[in-house]
């Protein structure tokens, strides 16, 4: 999708900038740094740290996905505090290198019972593949980082239906070589099971519960898993669930699914990104029908110098789909955030508004 027409100045890749008023409102509620290809051309993370620093916005919530890239967020968030709220936990689609068993087996006991035997095809990527971790690691890892970061989400986590594992795993390292196409695909057939997603995410939920932590969930092509999640967590224990949010990332789920979640779950929103939205933003299908106080700006983008042109694009989405003007859009979408984020302390928050004075809005 092309931006909306609007004030802003186009770069050089046809991307238009935000003006500089819009830019300081704009918190980026999901996105993906560490995979900016500076992360992997620099010998150290500094560069990386100061392309966050000169970023054209306000915040970044910042992702982990896997093992390569917990510490990384740990250090953005330490250099860059006042910008930074960092997430940690494990994607869906590296689910399968995480065991359910403690201590975890070996490599191979591992992955013939995650996808249900040898086959040729996990033959042919067994070079790629890690040495499995226990899902006990993975929860005392998030653990230790939400005792580190009292500002910390639980990140990126979820479940995907669709996804199938590579033939060779892709890298956003400009140094690398791309992947081979054998027989017309570079997916192989193998999935990570839901049951034993459904499980990673469960127990990284239970981490988050227990601290209190907000959580950035990935739904692919799992609407009724994830309806049936939210609905036990919640029967569980209202309590704990209820005094923590969700925003269900760059959602796709079909609008009917969306009004009855947002219904009955007032702790959960719903983020939406010009990147992987592109597509019900052009039919104008995104957000149809939902509070516009649900709603959280995402680029879900790794390249930090075009961040704030994805997000602009989403501004301008929201501002025609409300009826507003795209400061407007911006000032609201910016409030979502800090009434999502309102259930963290005020000291750790920390957040200020772009008069400078320091968010006590705790108001649902």
């Amino acid at each position: 999708m092309s931006a909306i027409d609007g004030d802003g100045e186009r770069g050089p890749d046809g991307l238009i900038e935000p003006s500089g008023d819009i830019a300081a409102l704009l918190i980026d509620t999901h996105c993906h740094p560490t995979d900016d290809p500076i992360a992997y051309t620099c010998e150290d993370q500094e560069a990386l740290s100061r392309e966050i620093e000169r970023a054209h916005l306000w915040k970044v919530v910042c992702m982990s996905t896997n093992a390569r890239d917990q510490d990384m967020v740990a250090y953005l968030a330490e250099a860059n505090k006042d910008k930074v709220v960092p997430c940690f936990g494990w994607h869906p689609w590296f689910s399968h290198q995480i065991s359910l068993r403690d201590p975890a087996p070996s490599k191979q006991e591992h992955y013939t019972e995650v996808f249900g035997g040898a086959s040729e095809e996990l033959v042919e990527i067994w070079d790629q593949l890690p040495d499995p971790i226990s899902i006990a690691q993975v929860a005392q890892n998030i653990a230790r980082a939400f005792e580190r970061f009292p500002a910390a989400l639980l990140g990126e986590v979820g479940i995907d239906r669709a996804f199938r594992i590579p033939r060779k795993w892709w890298s956003y390292d400009p140094r690398a070589e791309a992947a081979p196409v054998q027989e017309g695909s570079k997916l192989t057939k193998l999935k990570t099971p839901p049951a034993h997603q459904l499980e990673v995410l469960r127990r990284q939920i239970d981490v988050a519960l227990r601290y209190g932590r907000n959580v950035s969930l990935h739904s692919v092509q799992a609407a009724g898993m994830t309806v049936e999640l939210l609905d036990s967590l919640r029967n569980a224990d209202p309590t704990a669930f209820g005094s923590i949010r969700v925003s269900l990332h760059s959602c796709t789920l079909d609008n009917n699914v969306v009004r009855s979640v947002s219904k009955k779950h007032a702790n959960v929103y719903f983020g939406f990104s010009s990147t992987i939205n592109r597509k019900q933003m052009c039919k104008a299908d995104c957000l149809a029908g939902l509070d516009a106080q649900r709603a959280l700006l995402e680029s879900d983008y790794h390249t930090v110098k075009d961040m704030a042109a994805f997000l602009f694009q989403g501004v301008q989405y929201f501002a025609k789909t409300y009826g507003m003007s795209d400061v407007e859009a911006a000032k609201q979408l910016q409030s979502n955030w800090k009434r999502f984020y309102s259930t963290y302390p005020a000291d750790v928050r920390g957040e200020t508004d772009s008069s400078g004075s320091t968010d006590s809005d705790s108001s649902e």
